[in-house]
């Protein structure tokens, strides 16, 4: 099976936001430099850990950074998952992915073969995936790198 990796092109992603209920179509053109895709479930140990430096990673590059929470998740599991989103004061939108794959319950994570929870992509405005890992400190040195280059422009 294909597996989108560093280098791929997404074109677009959609998905129904967890709170507001409303469709979201992911549009890497319109973000402000990089977009980060944020693959959890809440029985995975390893992405209850992540959450706060994930909201911390989000407030820090607010100016070049856009964050789409991607909760894979059973039904039964929804009130816990809307528990721990208000919990940790998850500001970006979380586009929930059914688990089992409900009819077209789970397309994102199918296409994009997550199979390890978190997972993290980072996109760049022409949607090519610029990082694709299992630790949020590789994104964040991509953008600590991007973050460099912008202020040493204004000397």
């Amino acid at each position: 099976a294909y597996v989108p990796t560093v280098g791929s092109r997404l074109l677009t992603l959609s998905g129904q936001d967890l709170l507001s209920g409303r469709l979201i179509n992911i549009d890497f053109t319109k973000s402000p430099g990089y977009t980060l895709l944020h693959f959890w479930h809440s029985e995975s140990d390893s992405s209850l850990n992540d959450f706060p430096a994930v909201v911390q990673l989000a407030e820090r590059y607010q100016s070049q950074l856009v964050v789409y929470g991607f909760p894979y998740e059973k039904k039964e599991a929804l009130a816990k998952v809307r528990r721990l989103v208000a919990q940790h004061r998850f500001k970006c939108p979380q586009l929930l992915q059914y688990r089992p794959p409900l009819q077209q319950g789970a397309a994102v994570i199918q296409a994009l073969q997550i199979d390890f929870f978190p997972t993290y992509m980072l996109l760049n405005r022409e949607g090519i995936i610029v990082v694709r890992t299992h630790t949020l400190a590789d994104a964040e040195a991509v953008l600590q790198q991007t973050n460099q280059r912008t202020s040493m422009e204004f000397y």
